[in-house]
């Protein structure tokens, strides 16, 4: 299945369609992608999700990087 994913990294955005196995979860998802689980945002169709739910054909999941500061 087809799912849209932006990945937002403060300095730039890139939005790109990938093929996805039925099932995936977004933990799975950002464990494929080698992206950090702890130093991130996913909002799956434009509601914060958690790493749980299950990706669906024609989703549009973006992942923004967490500021953090003292």
């Amino acid at each position: 299945m087809k799912i849209d994913f932006i990945r937002d990294e403060l300095e730039e955005e890139i939005k790109k369609t990938v093929e996805v196995d039925e099932g995936t979860s977004i933990d799975e998802f950002l464990d494929s992608k080698n992206i950090e689980k702890q130093e991130v945002l996913v909002s799956k169709n434009g509601t914060i999700i958690s790493g749980r739910h299950e990706l669906e054909d024609g989703d549009e999941i973006k992942v923004m990087d967490v500021i953090a500061g003292g």
